[in-house]
């Protein structure tokens, strides 16, 4: 079952959408109820940034460590 829903956008964005739309042989009505879609899944997201998520994840390295690593797999690639 479909029902309408009344948007107001700038008139400058409903002519691109309008655009996009018709070279994508779709409508807007899809691409909005897409997007809708999309935004309001409820996939199982923690909400949390990349850096959130990945934070302290190699603690136990240490800068120079990665600094000699660095050194030495350029050392092995580039003969320097």
């Amino acid at each position: 079952m479909t029902t309408k829903l009344n948007l107001t956008i700038e008139e400058s964005v409903a002519a691109k959408i309008k655009l996009y739309a018709e070279k994508q042989k779709t409508s807007v009505s899809r691409i909005a109820e897409e997007y809708f879609a999309k935004l309001v899944s409820d996939k199982k997201t923690t909400g949390k940034s990349f850096v959130e998520k990945y934070a302290g994840i190699i603690s136990d390295i240490k800068i120079e460590d990665i600094d000699k690593e660095r050194d030495n797999y350029l050392k092995e690639k580039y003969g320097i």
